[in-house]
């Protein structure tokens, strides 16, 4: 009896494992990228590249509709350092664009660079309209992210403060890097923002970082630094001198540390993935308890919103149903009046009733349509996921 136990003790752990994600392993996904001119507001992005799921040539359906996340990248660093990035989160079903914005020696100008990853992020999901084109219906073009390294992450958070992308930017990453010029108020980032420094940065000291891009930013949000980490080691390959210290820990391991948790920011916010395991990466014991990391500090969204993670793991990753026009709800024993559709981050944004509701007037995004919570956690149940297109 015993020895039954054990088994079906272990059969047990190894079921929860199979259901929790590895955000620093790679997706289920294979990945090709394609080579673009990008026309932006300043200057044509030469040469960008776009990485994207694939299969045998093909998009493949269960990633529709991919969101679009846009990586920046350093100051007089090309594009390819950060390959291993792009192709991470493809192969999660990301659309994840490189675009190469210019490098100025005198003067910084980066909310003209800022504006440009804004216009990186149009430009492709616009392909999403073209018939004949590879993206045509593929993906979820009002659902953005942004990311980048040094240059890169300040652009991501300089376009939260200048460019009021409340309605497409979901979430951006910041990673290893400096003030912008001109300044980002971090008070303006009111997206989901994750911060991240160096413990042996000298080029872009975690402290900078943190003022630059934590100090007032408003909820939600997790500034954090990684343990013995300088600037260079976050790129594919870099040079002695790029390296703004001497790292205490493998380029290899800093690339899993940021991979890891920069992905399930990236799947809590664009992917509505608003489990326990997914939230324990963001805001718990993950990353706050992790020996990788320290100083690290959490802005937690408010009541009602973060807390319906204790739904249970991976209950909001849901086939999509795609809408444009009328959304029809069946009366059913948990249709009785209403129904809440939400946002990813639990903000309710209407009320449905039984029958034919009109959601022309929504934004086009990812939505989750669940019995009214109303700020209790238990009353949420088997939610469906929702895309609202145009």
């Amino acid at each position: 009896m015993k020895h039954i136990s054990a088994v079906s003790f272990i059969l047990a752990v190894s079921s929860v494992l199979a259901q929790t994600p590895n955000y620093g392993a790679a997706g289920r996904f294979s990945t090709a990228y394609r080579i673009e001119d990008i026309p932006g507001t300043t200057e044509i992005m030469s040469g960008s590249r776009i990485y994207y799921p694939d299969s045998s040539g093909v998009f493949p359906q269960s990633a529709v509709p991919a969101p679009i996340v846009v990586f920046g990248h350093g100051w007089q660093m090309g594009i390819d350092r950060y390959y291993s990035y792009a192709q991470h989160l493809a192969s999660w079903g990301y659309v994840v664009c490189l675009p190469t914005i210019s490098n100025p020696l005198i003067n910084p100008e980066h909310d003209k660079r800022a504006r440009l990853m804004v216009d990186a992020a149009r430009w492709v999901s616009a392909r999403d309209t073209i018939v004949g084109d590879r993206f045509y219906r593929k993906l979820d073009r009002w659902n953005w992210g942004f990311a980048g390294h040094s240059m890169g992450g300040g652009l991501s958070m300089l376009a939260a403060d200048l460019f009021g992308l409340a309605d497409t930017l979901r979430a951006a990453v910041a990673i290893h890097s400096p003030q912008t010029d001109p300044a980002t108020r971090s008070a303006n980032i009111r997206v989901p923002k994750l911060v991240l420094a160096g413990g042996v940065d000298n080029t872009a000291p975690w402290r900078d970082v943190r003022q630059a891009y934590w100090d007032s930013a408003p909820p939600p949000g997790t500034f954090a630094v990684i343990r013995g980490a300088n600037h260079g080691y976050v790129m594919d390959y870099s040079y002695f001198w790029e390296n703004g210290g001497t790292s205490q820990i493998t380029r290899e391991q800093h690339q899993l540390i940021i991979r890891r948790h920069m992905t399930a920011y990236f799947e809590r916010y664009l992917q509505g993935d608003t489990s326990n395991w997914n939230f324990r990466y963001c805001f718990g014991d993950s990353i706050k308890g992790h020996p990788s990391m320290d100083s690290v500090e959490v802005r937690l969204p408010p009541v009602g919103a973060e807390e319906r993670a204790e739904a249970g793991p991976g209950v909001m990753k849901l086939n999509p149903s795609v809408v444009r026009g009328m959304l029809r709800i069946s009366r059913t024993k948990d249709t009785e009046s209403e129904m809440d559709l939400l946002d990813p981050i639990g903000r309710r944004v209407v009320s449905l009733v039984p029958g034919d509701n009109d959601v022309t007037s929504i934004p086009p995004g990812v939505y989750f349509m669940c019995r009214p919570v109303r700020g209790v956690p238990k009353n949420l149940v088997s939610p469906s996921r929702v895309v609202i297109a145009r």
